[in-house]
């Protein structure tokens, strides 16, 4: 009998931790390159973890930087934050967008080290002005680098994946970050911006062997296409041997898109839950509910291990652009409710509005999931290729707007007028979806003018350059033949 006991416990310790790599395995990419781009995010958002939890403190007792002056520094790096995605946009597409993603890399980990230099204001203010542009500018091309190197029908899980295991990192972040709050000392300070800013290098290291790794075959494959290019064509071919190929037709710039344009302003309306969630919430709860302010913690705990969960699920459901704009349907429903939900807490005693709240940080949560996931996919195929950096960028100023515009809107609007705030923010949820709904989607492909001919039936055999695989990015604007760049 006592053998049996001895194993019953190491049986449940295996399970547990079968289940644990199960469940490792279904948050991952399915492709190497998306796991070692996942890893990345995991440091990333562990230094940044680390970082967001203690970098105010440090600077205003260990440094001695007013709390005013470290605010208005905040606010100052926020408006900058907002423009540098576009010109950062620009130069990835002139570039190339890894090799911008990974020179920006490099310099926010430069710049994160030197905050362990700072011991002034004005060296704080200008490093946390930059980097704040840099951070900014750093996630669009994400977005365009995972699209580049996953592409197809992996690239929405892994960036649900990365975005999973970011929830993870940030919270492992903010316990570190505890750690070294509990120890006061300025070396222990001095070792967390080091080790955030090692983050940096870790994931510039990995794009940049990614990039590499699938730059070498496509080399390999232009190679084969110049040698086809030398031999002569036959003679009697007539004028279309000789015509020469049509020059690529300019994109024009996003802010001149108009349909791209309300998507994005529609998606920035929609993101409103973001500032419902992290600013609305614990205000709502104490002074409009009878609800203890301790279970603010616990949905904020239901919010972060729901997206864990809900992330890579969800991601399955937007593997085509029809898909993913089907999703704002089911994004807006859970959204509604929560609207309905929320009013409902204020009218109940202290264990149903609890009760109340779970819930209805659950839908949020869901709708919040669900949403993130259509639009991505959505934004992305609407961008075009050669533009996809700037118009990337330009989407990305929706959810910057929405966090300036949303804490003044929750507590000067939706706050004050208790219930009928919530109907108030349900009635811009259904706005904000209807608009999402109608200017989302592939671009419609031009109709041939009168005259024009259909393009003659392929030969078996015979490749059209619009068979063949587009490039990993853009061609860089010279004469001569430069390498395909792959952005991770």
């Amino acid at each position: 009998m006592s053998t049996e006991r001895t194993r019953q416990p190491s049986n449940a310790g295996a399970g547990q931790t079968s289940g644990l790599l199960r469940f490792a395995l279904a948050i991952l990419p399915r492709t190497s390159a998306g796991r070692k781009l996942a890893a990345g995010a995991v440091a990333d958002s562990v230094g940044s973890g680390m970082f967001l939890a203690a970098s105010a403190l440090y600077f205003v007792t260990v440094v001695g930087i007013p709390a005013t002056q470290v605010g208005g520094v905040l606010s100052v790096a926020s408006i900058i934050g907002l423009v540098s995605p576009v010109p950062l946009g620009r130069l990835a597409d002139r570039v190339g967008p890894t090799r911008v993603y990974v020179i920006l890399l490099a310099a926010r980990g430069v710049g994160y080290a030197g905050f362990a230099l700072v011991d002034s204001f004005w060296p704080y203010a200008l490093l946390t002005c930059v980097l704040t542009g840099l951070d900014r500018g750093c996630s669009p091309l994400q977005q365009v680098v995972v699209g580049l190197i996953e592409g197809g029908e992996n690239q929405a899980r892994t960036m649900a994946s990365i975005r999973s295991v970011r929830n993870i990192g940030l919270t492992a972040g903010f316990l570190l970050a505890g750690a070294v709050l509990a120890i006061e000392y300025r070396a222990a300070f001095v070792a967390l911006f080091l080790g955030n800013a090692l983050t940096f290098f870790v994931i510039a290291v990995v794009v940049e062997r990614l990039r590499r790794g699938l730059e070498a075959p496509a080399g390999e494959a232009g190679q084969a296409g110049a040698a086809k290019k030398a031999v002569p064509p036959p003679a009697g071919d007539g004028e279309s041997a000789r015509e020469p190929a049509p020059a690529p037709e300019p994109v024009r710039s996003p802010f001149l898109d108009l349909r791209f344009l309300l998507f994005t302003v529609s998606n920035g309306v929609l993101s409103l839950h973001d500032s419902v969630l992290f600013l609305l919430l614990p205000l709502w709860l104490t002074t409009a509910t009878s609800a203890p302010a301790s279970v603010v913690s616990v949905l904020l705990a239901v919010n972060t291990v729901l997206t864990v969960l809900l992330q890579v699920y969800v991601a399955k459901f937007a593997d085509t652009t029809a898909r993913a704009l089907k999703l704002i349907w089911f994004a807006l429903l859970p959204l509604l409710l929560s609207c309905g939900v929320f009013a409902g807490a204020e009218h109940v005693s202290v264990w149903p509005a609890v009760a109340c709240a779970v819930i209805a940080v659950a839908l949020l949560t869901v709708g919040e999931n669900v949403h993130s996931v259509a639009v991505w996919n959505l934004s992305y195929d609407m961008s075009p290729a050669p533009a996809r950096a700037r118009y990337l960028a330009t989407f990305s100023l929706g959810v910057t707007g929405q966090q300036i515009v949303g804490p003044v809107l929750m507590t000067a609007v939706v706050l004050p007028l208790g219930t009928a705030g919530w109907a108030l923010l349900a009635g811009v949820f259904l706005l904000a979806g209807l608009g999402l709904r109608a200017t989302g989607g592939p671009r419609p492909t031009p109709a041939p003018e009168d005259g024009d001919h259909a393009p003659a039936p392929k030969s078996a055999g015979t490749a059209s350059p619009a068979d063949a695989p587009a490039p990993l990015e853009p061609p860089a604007p010279t004469d001569t033949p430069t390498p395909t760049e792959v952005t991770s």
